[in-house]
């Protein structure tokens, strides 16, 4: 592209033919002032704050609409801008309410700002000021629609970037009104970042009404750890407690957004339930105590009941620090014991390597095609998916192979419905149609497996992309095969030159997987831990409702009088109190210091924002005293920083490729489950947030079964399958029940 030459403010600049007067001010440092505009959306220019003056131009031109031209004289600051400027301000506060003592937004109010220097003390407009009537859009935002100055930046973002059109204008002139399509409200998983664009107090923050002002919280820049992006963000405190979320601009990660999990999930840290202080059982019954009674009762009931190493298991849920998983492993390897693991949730845990993603967060947005597999990406990874939909919107195509058709926010355009046992089948059917097109030695193993064309459509369009892609989801970690349909994946994008997408490894499985929290071949796994005379268990922050795949397996194995079980859990829930003998208050999300390795392998490190309540204390450190005890050596540490150090030292547990499989038949006559939680319904934290509960999203309740598949279970239209309400339609697969579901486990 060519380079012209002009002059802003008298500054001779260098720019790109077609670039927007706004951005070169910007990159110069000149404060040009706007509302509508925003970096990261489509331009409107329909607020005209951004006016400035043109020589040779007879009206003051838009800033964000108006591309320069070379020999282009602009002047900013001249009193033809000013006084546009102005004009524009005085009709933009004709209808605003004076309510800024009030207002949310007071303190970091674009309005409240640019009406400083632009605006005027006395208003030449002497009528009613115009009323609108808010709709309500849900339990995040708060709606004050008075105050809307009709920037649409929020209804540009939910068709450009949510890719969901909830919000719109309607009427004219002073009639204009921004309001939602839908009575049910905004729908969108992204939602949250209405607040952040919108330039006035129309759009504030639900859970955080009236609780502080912006001037009185510190904001201290965090990592949200719910996901494998790990978005940057800041905590904003006050008196000791989080009080709001909000993004924090990271163009290599979240860019400028984040998921509504990650803006609200701070909720759940106020919850009734939160473990204050050390607890032990005694005789059945429940006492606090002191934490050195505590520890020193721990530590004496592990040697009691793991008078042998390979009696102690160890295990920690997936939203676990890597300081925490580093120091757990030490601790149980340094006591004998190779019985540890993190995939709670998998029910295949052959030993092996696990299959690596090998593609960048930035080179999704550049990808030509993506073949999804067993995922809802848009709820289950919505940063990712985002650059996803980017991708589409640069004219990639997508296909995905799933047990429900799903609803994604862009084109896709070949959805195969699979149930989970024929899903290795069908990526081998599309294996064998890839060594067909590209004539290459087909393996034996495939020789009886059979095509069709949908499968050879999904061969054609991964041969045929330049820059095609693979992601696994988290739905294959509950399917008995998933270490062979990692394998075959790993054969397809081999013969098609494609990425692979590995997202069933989420929250920070890939810190786990860095220090190899999981055992070596002489080590149990999580569910040979349960079947196999574990008599101890260490866990950290482990939920006994959602964490397991066989929720009754564990609770049987944790409530048997012979074992005895330390937990480390920021709740004590019912179910926890049932299934521990000991509980050591942890810090939550927020609260400690720690470490979390995102998609691309970068380590993202994050100190505390405000300290856990009551006796709670930082993972790390309950673990580094616990191994004191036990007198185990090399836990001299005294900072989160040193452990996160010797952590990021070692050498990665796992490479890239898959130990080879033998492939073996699965049976398709019986009726395969899928519980899928909600994506509210992940971590603890966000299971306690009330807001993200009371949403579209958090209520998601239903067993979606076939019409042939309800037939042969004899279930009818909203009949109860373990305690969810039944759904039948066609989107799901035959020979499947696909439960989404914010419940726990039944049965």
């Amino acid at each position: 592209m060519s380079e012209i030459e002009f002059e802003i403010d008298g500054k001779l600049v260098f720019a790109n033919q077609g670039d927007s007067i706004i951005s070169i001010a910007d990159r110069e440092g000149i404060d040009v002032p706007r509302f509508c505009y925003h970096k990261k959306l489509s331009v409107a220019a329909n607020c005209r704050m951004c006016l400035v003056d043109v020589e040779g131009v007879p009206k003051a031109q838009p800033a964000c609409s108006t591309p320069v031209a070379n020999g282009m004289k602009i002047h900013t600051r001249n009193d033809k801008a000013k006084s546009a400027q102005k004009a524009v301000m005085e009709f933009l506060l004709i209808n605003h309410p004076l309510d800024c003592p009030i207002c949310d937004q007071g303190g970091e109010c674009e309005l409240q700002d640019v009406a400083m220097e632009y605006g005027t003390d006395v208003s030449k407009f002497n009528l009613g000021k115009r009323i609108v009537a808010d709709k309500g859009i849900g339990a995040l935002i708060q709606t004050d629609m008075t105050r809307c100055i009709h920037c649409t930046r929020c209804v540009r973002f939910g068709a450009e970037v949510a890719g969901i059109v909830e919000m719109g204008g309607t009427g004219r002139g002073e009639g204009v009104k921004i309001e939602p399509f839908l009575t049910e409200g905004i729908q969108s998983e992204l939602s949250g970042n209405m607040i952040d664009v919108c330039p006035v107090g129309a759009l504030t923050s639900k859970p955080f009404r009236y609780e502080a002002r912006t001037w009185q919280m510190n904001a201290v820049e965090t990592i949200a750890r719910h996901d494998l992006v790990g978005s940057n963000i800041y905590t904003q405190t006050y008196r000791g407690r989080v009080k709001r979320v909000v993004a924090r601009d990271n163009e290599l990660v979240n860019e400028t957004w984040i998921s509504d999990r990650d803006r609200f999930s701070y909720e759940g840290l106020n919850h009734e339930s939160r473990a204050l202080h050390p607890k032990i059982k005694k005789n059945n019954k429940w006492q606090e105590t002191s934490w050195e009674i505590a520890l020193d009762f721990a530590i004496s009931g592990l040697k009691k009941n793991a008078q042998n190493a390979d009696q102690l298991g160890v295990l920690a849920s997936k939203n676990s620090t890597l300081e925490e998983y580093y120091l757990m492993q030490k601790l149980a390897r340094g006591f004998g014991s190779e019985n540890i693991d993190y995939r709670l949730d998998k029910a295949n845990l052959s030993i092996g390597n696990t299959m690596l993603s090998n593609i960048t967060l930035a080179e999704m947005e550049s990808t030509d095609h993506a073949l999804i597999v067993n995922s809802y990406l848009r709820l289950e990874q919505p940063m990712i998916n985002h650059r996803i939909r980017k991708a589409t919107l640069n004219g990639a195509s997508v296909n995905t192979i799933n047990n429900k058709k799903f609803d994604f926010n862009y084109q896709t355009d070949l959805e195969i419905l699979s149930s989970p046992q024929k899903t290795l089948l069908m990526l081998q059917s599309i294996l064998k149609s890839l060594h067909e097109r590209t004539k290459t030695t087909v393996p034996k193993y495939l020789s009886k497996i059979t095509v069709d064309d949908s499968q050879n459509k999904i061969a054609d369009d991964l041969i045929a992309a330049e820059r095609p892609v693979i992601i696994l989801g988290e739905h294959v970690n509950s399917n008995i095969s998933s270490s062979d349909i990692a394998s075959i994946i790993s054969e397809i994008a081999a013969l098609a030159n494609a990425k692979i997408a590995n997202l069933s490894l989420n929250g920070n499985s890939l810190s786990a997987e860095k220090v190899g929290f999981k055992p070596s071949n002489n080590g149990k796994n999580a569910i040979s831990m349960f079947t196999e005379n574990t008599k101890a268990f260490l866990l950290m922050d482990v939920d006994f409702n959602y964490d397991f795949i066989d929720p009754k397996l564990a609770a049987d194995t944790f409530n048997n009088d012979d074992v005895f079980v330390i937990s480390l859990n920021s709740f004590e829930d019912e179910i926890t109190l049932m299934n521990s003998d000991v509980i050591l208050p942890l810090a939550g999300f927020y609260e400690s210091s720690g470490t979390h390795i995102n998609f691309d392998g970068v380590a993202q490190s994050f100190s505390a924002s405000v300290k856990g309540p009551g006796d709670s204390k930082p993972g790390w450190k309950i673990i580094k005293v616990l191994a004191d005890i036990l007198e185990l050596k090399g836990f001299e540490y005294t900072d989160s920083t040193q452990v996160a150090d010797d952590a990021l030292s070692m050498s990665s547990a796992n490479n890239n490729d898959l130990v080879e499989n033998n492939i073996k038949e699965t049976d398709d006559s019986k009726v395969a489950v899928h519980w899928q939680y909600s994506p509210y319904a992940i971590d603890g934290i966000t299971r306690k947030a009330k807001a993200l509960q009371e949403t579209p999203i958090g209520k998601m309740n239903d067993a979606f079964i076939s019409l042939a598949t309800a037939k042969e279970l004899k279930l009818s239209e909203g009949d109860l399958y373990h305690g969810v309400p039944v759904s039948i339609n066609e989107t799901v697969a035959e020979g499947c029940v696909f439960v989404h579901t914010y419940q726990s486990r039944k049965g």
